[in-house]
């Protein structure tokens, strides 16, 4: 892409807690480095993910290039701009997951964005929907989504990575000793799987990875959800797997279960939501060779995966 090329514009959105802030001083740097270039470019800066997810909605196709500066729950949000408006989307990592972000090996430096902006390959690829609501990464029930809602409320947890990872390790532990494990019934491509689960993870991508890997084997290329299952067993023994799972212990995989397919239901006490696969809907811009090096990756060959269509089929 050449600097000043015509017929081009780029949307900055950003959520400026995330990444403690960092994200605001991003997006301006990044402002100032394409005005260098003459490429025309605007800020918009959202409070809350209601705000993000309304614009995403509604928003005029007045842009090419929709660059979102956040974690996976503001790349999520904003995901649906550039599927609507058929915009080369550009995620930059400013939270503390970044989960879609890492598998693609997205930047974090104004710099390097730019340079993505003109050397990177736009590719088409995979997102979930619960509903009309986007998920790029993964979607949880359970132990983890709780850990997550009590360990952001407020924003709270400390900024250094190492102590954020101890602060959700806490919260699990008060959690898991002190609360009762709800039970999930769980279906795929309309096959019964599990009747009573106390942890699911619906992923699009490698869920936690660097760090709890729980679907080694997820792909946003494939057209299908990787579902990380913990049937029914005691919170000593949950707590144990999970252990041996971030310890990458021999025999981690025992006692749980990964399934494989497009349509995934979850019943849980209060509701009921099925999740679907949208197929290469997101055109992604990504960095030169990184579809490549996804297909090309090591997967953990002990992981067992099951894909239940085929069992029925």
């Amino acid at each position: 892409m050449a600097s000043g090329a015509p017929n081009r514009a780029v949307k900055i959105v950003v959520t400026p807690g995330s990444g403690s802030g960092a994200a605001r001083q991003v997006a301006r740097r990044l402002s100032r480095l394409l005005g260098r270039r003459h490429w025309p470019s605007d800020v918009e800066t959202f409070h809350d993910l209601e705000s993000l997810r309304q614009w995403a909605a509604t928003c005029p196709a007045e842009f090419t290039h929709l660059v979102c500066i956040g974690g996976d729950a503001t790349q999520s949000a904003a995901a649906t701009a550039a599927i609507r408006c058929h915009a080369a989307f550009v995620p930059v990592p400013a939270g503390f997951g970044n989960i879609f972000a890492s598998v693609f090996g997205y930047p974090a430096r104004a710099d390097a964005v730019i340079e993505l902006l003109e050397r990177g390959e736009r590719r088409r690829v995979d997102v979930g929907a619960a509903g009309d609501e986007l998920f790029l990464s993964h979607r949880s029930y359970g132990l983890l989504e709780h850990i997550q809602e009590v360990a952001e409320r407020g924003r709270r947890q400390p900024k250094n990575r190492m102590l954020r990872y101890l602060w959700y390790w806490g919260v699990g532990r008060r959690f898991l000793f002190n609360a009762r494990l709800a039970g999930f019934q769980v279906d795929i491509d309309g096959a019964p799987v599990v009747d009573d689960a106390v942890l699911v993870t619906v992923a699009n991508v490698e869920t936690y990875r660097g760090f709890l890997s729980l679907t080694p084997s997820a792909s946003p290329i494939d057209g299908m959800f990787d579902v990380f299952v913990i049937p029914r067993v005691g919170k000593l023994r949950l707590a144990w797997r999970l252990l041996s799972l971030l310890l990458r212990t021999r025999g981690r995989w025992n006692g749980v279960r990964i399934y494989r397919g497009r349509s995934v239901t979850v019943t849980t006490p209060r509701r009921r939501e099925t999740l679907k696969t949208r197929r290469r809907v997101l055109p992604l811009l990504v960095p030169p060779g990184a579809i490549e090096a996804l297909r090309a990756r090591t997967l953990d060959d002990d992981a067992p995966v099951e894909t239940p269509a085929e069992r029925v089929s």
